[in-house]
């Protein structure tokens, strides 16, 4: 692998931006105006400034910003990628490492004439692998299915022809691929099922995309069995290689976000449970020869006794229904009219205080319920008081026109004297009205067979509403096992089949949660998603009226925000990527995603990170086009030389400490049907989140009786760290010093460089020093400069608050907040020139420095108009 870019001997001509100056006093001043009056006086006092960074043209070959010289070409020169030491090789044994983004839906189709120029300008960017996600979801333009037909189940000729060459010409660059089978196409749109359901009927009543039906259901499963014979199986005329035996193919990804752990069965239309739980039913006949074994293994019934729940119903949010109890031979029935949605469902609930329930013990919840139209109910037993934790029953009922009866027991825990309460969580809608009659809460039940239950006759039901008891157990292995052969099966098809050499993963590890790591460790490698404040829809999915982001900085975080969650899941011996991780516009701090992420993930010696995504078609509209959108996303794009230096180059060395979680294999079932997540297991063995600054972390799944954790220190201090109560994320490696957060009006020291950041209105910056030949800063002749704040569209448009924009995302050109800071770092060099560049990476105007005594200082900001700055030695 190459240590740097080619040299820069050609100076650009130097234009002349109208520059705009803003005093240290004004500045102040425009601060303390957006601090007292508020956001709104905030946007008003910043500073901002066009700032365009091209989605299709490249920067110049000799230009500081581009990486091209990072990749290899073509992909796949050096063979098939597989697995060694627990990290990506090629065939001469070297290690690959990915730094990548997701096209999506029409993005993944570019015309042959937009795939010549896209390709390059990904390679420019660092970039050299590219996930092709919701290829599966649409007709053509915006996907694989051939156009005006009438099922979703013949490729387009087209479309094809486009993926061809566009996979063709990243290959040219040293651009991978990944491809993704299954993520959002619904099976019925490809095929008739017989399950006696409108297409109306499918969307309200099915999992969106099938997921998790999809890895039990005999249909479902062939056809992915049909799509992934059709696409691995075609050979592309431009590399004369079908997809299975393609070098340049790295990553072959079975299902998206996918668990049949997640699926709830009990909510199923009749179809679809009927078919799990005859599989259900014949996994319980193979595992316990008689009744007699079952039912000494699941435990007998206690009878029930008298009703707990008090007469009185309190409730939360009363303005949003209304509610009324029968009277005399109707005193049982409560009646309640949703008359509005809160924000957040559980903010209009029913409830019962007070409940003497006792830890450990046995207790069986009952009622009757109908709705003037189907509603989702969810009910639990509950703390009272902060921090609220549930007492044992967590259920979802699903409420029709039709009475239902319901029965749950459960086991009684972490439960305090008259601080538990049975509620009912109704602000999830629809508007309208239910009713439920006949509720108790009796000590007694069953948590295992039931009287009408026999499996000789096989018809036990299943047991997601058990979970934590031997029946919960046995229900969570019988879907853990299941899914396991879905993966088995599918790793067949593809590998002895149809010879696939690339790498496979079934879905995400966290998918699952424990059992899906598991399941993730027997396949080439463990992949995780993760987003920074996701946007929410309160409504409606995807509503783009209606939606907010909490809009806060990932470094303010008490809890180390994604990247604690992320390296939890790592599993030793295996690779380890995140194929989507995203901060996602149009949130103000933006800017610290690359910079935290890149650095962590090196300090970490995890094996590829994919940005997600790329972005519409809108290839060149020179404003953030949406909430993923990376291509014209100047406090992203901006950061990706210095990711690709860190963590690609390797500018940034592993963490010198390990912490290793030993997990039983025996274990894995019941902690998962226990409900205890990865997070509480690496907490209960010891480690915290602070850990992951100075120790990599990875767990294995060993034959064993018991959980145990092994720990080594290192010998070197962390090159990252992390003041989450200061809100400073800082990175002090030898070719990279980068600092994050809440840094402004401060000085940050690093080893041999010092950034005096001024006040802003959001107090926060992020800037990145990178050594472009890989030397020691004081010892490079060349640097890279990064600094970003906050970006916009022009005219965006907030809500007071600042969490949503609706459709007022505003128009061209992207516009960029000026930092202004004082750069100071030790250096061999005789004398220095700084340069200002625009968004394709040129040079457009010199900055004064000057250098004395070993030491080059410079000031940047305003006048200067530019993200990037250019340090060369003379």
């Amino acid at each position: 692998m190459n240590s740097g870019p080619p040299d820069s001997t050609l100076l650009r001509p130097l234009s002349h931006p109208l520059w705009r100056s803003l005093s240290h006093f004004h500045l102040l001043i425009a601060f303390l105006i957006g601090s007292l009056f508020g956001p709104n006086a905030i946007s008003l006092a910043e500073e901002m400034f066009p700032f365009v960074i091209p989605g299709l043209k490249r920067p110049s070959e000799k230009s500081i910003v581009n990486m091209s010289w990072l990749n290899e070409a073509p992909a796949g020169k050096h063979g098939f990628l597989s697995v060694r030491d627990g990290h990506f090789v090629d065939e001469r044994g070297e290690r690959v490492q990915f730094l990548a983004t997701n096209m999506t839906f029409g993005s993944c189709f570019p015309d042959h004439e937009t795939a010549d120029k896209l390709a390059p300008r990904l390679a420019s960017l660092g970039i050299n692998c590219v996930r092709f996600h919701h290829m599966d979801n649409a007709s053509a333009p915006r996907g694989i299915w051939k156009a005006r037909s009438e099922k979703k189940n013949e490729f387009d000729p087209q479309q094809l022809d486009r993926l061809d060459y566009f996979i063709a010409a990243l290959k040219r660059h040293g651009i991978y691929t990944n491809l993704n089978l299954h993520v959002s196409r619904n099976y019925w749109e490809g095929e008739d099922f017989p399950d006696g359901l409108s297409s109306e009927e499918r969307r309200e009543l099915l999992p969106r995309y099938g997921k998790g039906i999809d890895k039990i259901n005999d249909q479902m499963m062939r056809m992915q069995r049909d799509y992934a014979q059709q696409l691995l199986a075609h050979v592309n005329p431009y590399t004369k290689n079908s997809y299975a035996t393609e070098p340049a193919v790295a990553i072959v990804e079975l299902n998206n976000e996918n668990s049949l752990l997640r699926l709830k069965v009990e909510s199923l239309p009749e179809y679809y449970r009927a078919e799990i739980l005859k599989k259900w039913n014949t996994w319980l006949s193979e595992h316990y020869a008689t009744e007699e074994k079952l039912i000494a293994a699941w435990g007998a019934r206690e009878e029930l006794g008298a009703d707990l729940l008090p007469a009185q119903i309190t409730f939360q949010g009363g303005k949003y229904f209304d509610l009324s109890q029968g009277k005399e031979k109707e005193a049982n029935e409560i009646r309640v009219q949703l008359k509005q949605r809160p924000e957040v469902a559980w903010h209009a609930q029913l409830q019962w205080q007070a409940v003497p329930l006792e830890e450990g013990k046995l207790y069986t919840v009952e009622f009757s319920g109908r709705s003037d139209q189907a509603r989702e109910l969810p009910l639990s037993t509950r703390l009272s008081k902060e921090d609220y934790h549930n007492c044992g029953l967590s259920e979802k009922v699903r409420l029709t026109p039709d009475w239902q009866s319901f029965s749950f027991s459960f086991r009684a825990r972490q439960t305090e004297p008259e601080a538990v309460r049975l509620d009912f969580i109704i602000g999830a809608g629809p508007i309208g009205d239910f009713e439920i009659k006949d509720l108790t809460l009796r000590p007694g039940g069953s948590l295992g067979l039931q009287t009408s239950e026999s499996l000789s006759a096989r018809n036990i039901d299943g047991g997601e509403s058990r979970m934590g008891t031997p029946r919960g157990v046995d229900w969570t292995r019988f879907l853990a096992d299941t899914e396991r052969h879905y993966n088995d099966e599918m790793r067949q098809l593809l590998q002895k089949e149809l010879g696939v050499r690339a790498n496979i993963i079934d879905s995400q590890a966290s998918y699952g949660d424990i059992v899906g790591t598991y399941r993730e460790s027997r396949n080439d490698f463990v992949d995780m998603h993760a987003y920074w404040q996701h946007p929410s829809f309160p409504g409606r999915p995807w509503d783009s009226n209606h939606w907010f982001i909490r809009n806060t900085p990932m470094t303010a975080d008490q809890k180390m925000g994604n990247l604690w969650n992320l390296a939890i899941y790592r599993v030793d011996g295996l690779p380890f990527t995140v194929s989507e991780y995203d901060h996602p516009a149009p949130n103000h701090y933006s800017a610290e995603m690359f910079p935290m992420i890149a650095s962590f993930a090196a300090a970490q010696d995890w094996d590829g990170l994919f940005q997600f995504d790329w972005g519409g078609t809108g290839w060149d509209q020179q404003k953030i086009g949406g909430y993923f959108a990376l291509q014209q996303h100047p406090a992203k794009l901006a950061f990706l030389p210095a990711a690709a230096l860190m963590m690609r180059r390797g500018d940034v060395s592993p963490a010198a400490g390990s912490a290793r979680l030993d997990i039983p294999v025996e274990a894995v079932t019941s902690l998962t049907a226990e409900r205890v997540s990865m997070s509480k297991t690496w907490l209960d063995a010891g480690i915290r989140p602070e850990d992951i600054l100075s120790k990599r972390l990875s767990l294995r799944f060993v034959e064993s009786d018991r959980i145990e954790l092994k720990t080594e220190a290192g010998n070197t201090p962390p090159q990252i760290r992390w003041d989450t109560q200061a809100a400073i994320y800082s990175v002090d490696a030898p070719a990279a010093k980068v600092v994050v957060g809440r840094c402004t009006d401060k000085t940050t020291e690093l080893d041999e460089v010092q950034f005096v950041v001024e006040p802003n209105p959001r107090s926060f910056a992020a800037l990145a020093l990178n050594a472009m030949d890989g030397k020691v800063i004081s010892q490079s002749q060349r640097l890279l400069l990064t600094a970003v704040g906050n970006v916009e569209n022009t005219d965006m448009v907030w809500n007071d608050d600042h969490t949503s924009l609706g459709r007022r995302w505003g128009t061209a050109p992207t516009i960029c907040e000026s930092i202004q800071a004082t750069v100071s770092l030790n250096t061999q060099m005789r004398s220095t020139k700084v340069y200002a560049l625009d968004g394709t990476g040129e040079r457009i105007a010199e900055v004064p420095a000057n250098i004395s005594e070993g030491k080059l200082v410079f000031t940047i900001g305003t006048p200067f108009q530019t993200l990037w700055y250019e340090l060369v030695g003379e």
